[in-house]
């Protein structure tokens, strides 16, 4: 902290050669405490709050650059993503894809495809399945949205439909297999510390009622729905009562699943009645590319430990910088894909921006780790649980591994390595007689300080510099933010550890002694 100017005298409000105002002798007669900085007017906390700010304001200009950049080229992005299909007309065929695991990423994907047909209004929309399956509660949103949300025909022609797949298959108002196809093979499991494992009777009823009444609602074949949710269900000439049901493209036809077999997407449509219609396919844009890619648990895992390590990191270490930035980048891009790949609502993404803010609370404004950072882990916990409701247990128990291993990498490697080298203080500076350093043949012999009397140089947050007599000395408090020129006593030292605390008038001067110890 730069010494404070000092104030200039005020001027007297009497005429020139007139006599002083006595008000102004006893103003005179009053003088500062030497060796105390003036206090400012606010309380303790406003001060913490004022100096966490200033940080914060004088924080490395580029990496707030580099933030706005990325947040710029991500909205950019969004906003510039869906005019890739603008260009559709009312006399085309839309075709959707699903060719990957379902995941929340891909029910908005179609979600969004649905909405534009409902406005646009082309012939038809296309579903083309190819897909090992995937999260129910995607299935679920896709299935709702094509039985009740679409307001033009819907169509499936199916590479593979298995698990979720066959449902969403079955939800179409036609089914179309092409060659080597199959369809079927969707009972529920769920993840377990302990690997993989079927769901218990009440799960699978619920997902085998679901089955049988979308294909109710469309006509199909109920029993062999349920069949292939439930091992237990027998129909003569497809399954025994020990095996899942799986249809190849014949069977789907024969057993009323499928309305048709077709060689091709062409023949497909023309043997629905879209003949020579134009057929527009819509993949995903830039953005929900990246959400989908984003939103696999595993980088979600990743995402989650830079933000929080990055952010903790700078809890340590003063100003702000790379951690810092990484962290807050992270955290975005979490933020991003739950906004893009996953259904998340308002107070998801609010749980998100309140976990980031505490933890910037927590890194810029109070000093140490305490009850702001501790909530903000656990805000931002609680929102993954909600967001990704089927792989929330992956993506902690992911976390916990991933944080885990930086943490032992970092204890384990960092002291050793070049970049600590780098930044670790390798030679000790010497002293000549009466200039305020420390003598290196006394540095670990500083128990001659105990209950010494001086004054704070910098913060200490808990640590910095301190002056006793005509020295400089790194100290440390006991835990509790002291500001720049409080008077200090030092309360203890262990090797080249020295602790202080705020010294009170009433204590004794403890100099005289210490001046006693160390001799001439």
């Amino acid at each position: 902290m730069l010494p404070r100017a000092p104030r200039r005298a005020k001027a007297s409000r009497c005429p020139v050669g007139g006599a002083a105002d006595p008000r102004d002798a006893g103003r005179a007669m009053v003088a500062p405490r030497p060796g105390l900085a003036r206090r400012p007017w606010y309380p303790h906390p406003v001060n913490i709050v004022a100096h966490g700010l200033d940080r914060l304001r004088r924080a490395y200009r580029p990496t707030w650059m580099l933030l706005l950049g990325v947040l710029a080229a991500v909205g950019v992005a969004w906003v510039a993503g869906p005019a890739r299909v603008a260009a559709q007309g009312a006399d085309a065929v839309w075709l959707i894809p699903i060719e990957t695991e379902i995941t929340p990423a891909t029910a908005q994907f179609v979600r969004a495809r649905i909405d534009r047909a409902n406005r646009e209004r082309p012939l038809a929309v296309v579903l083309y399945l190819d897909t090992p399956g995937g999260q129910i509660s995607a299935m679920q949103r896709i299935v709702g949205d094509v039985l009740n949300r679409a307001q033009v025909p819907t169509l499936a022609v199916v590479r593979n439909a298995f698990s979720a797949g066959a449902l969403i298959a079955m939800a179409a108002e036609q089914v179309a297999m092409l060659p080597g196809s199959a369809i079927g093979a969707a009972t529920p499991i769920v993840a377990t510390p302990l690997g993989i494992a079927p769901v218990d009777e009440k799960f699978n009823s619920a997902v085998r009622g679901e089955f049988r009444a979308v294909a109710e609602a469309r006509g199909r074949d109920p029993r062999i729905a349920e069949g292939m949710v439930d091992a237990r269900i027998e129909v003569p000439g497809i399954a025994t009562g020990d095996e899942l049901i799986t249809l190849t493209s014949a069977q789907a036809v024969q057993f009323g699943i499928a309305d048709l077999e077709a060689r091709t997407l062409a023949e497909a449509l023309e043997r629905f009645g879209y003949a020579g219609a134009r057929v527009e396919r819509l993949e995903p844009n830039l953005t929900e590319r990246i959400g989908t890619w984003l939103a696999n648990p595993i980088i979600v895992a990743v995402l989650l430990v830079l933000g929080v390590g990055g952010l903790l990191l700078e809890f340590f270490s003063p100003g702000f910088g790379v951690p810092g930035t990484i962290g807050l980048l992270a955290l975005a891009l979490l933020g991003l894909t739950a906004v893009v790949a996953t259904p998340a609502g308002p107070l998801d993404l609010a749980l998100i921006l309140a976990g980031v803010i505490l933890l910037a609370i927590e890194a810029l404004v109070i000093p140490g780790f305490g009850v702001a950072g501790i909530l903000g882990i656990a805000v931002l916990a609680f929102a993954v649980f909600r967001i990704f409701q089927e792989s929330w247990l992956t993506v902690l128990g992911t976390s916990t591994v991933l944080a885990g291993a930086m943490l032992a990498g970092l204890l384990w490697f960092l002291p050793y390595s070049r970049i600590a080298g780098r930044l670790r203080l390798a030679t000790r500076i010497g002293r000549a007689p009466g200039d305020g350093t420390v003598d290196p043949g006394r540095a670990d012999e500083r128990a001659d300080l105990v209950g010494a009397v001086g004054n704070a140089l910098t913060d200490l947050r808990p640590a910095g510099l301190a002056r006793f007599g005509d020295e400089r000395v790194d100290v440390v408090t006991l835990g509790d933010f002291i500001e720049a020129g409080s008077p200090l006593r030092v309360v203890r030292v262990e090797g080249n550890r020295v602790t202080v605390r705020v010294h009170t008038t009433t204590e004794p001067d403890g100099n005289a002694a210490a001046a006693a110890t160390r001799g001439p």
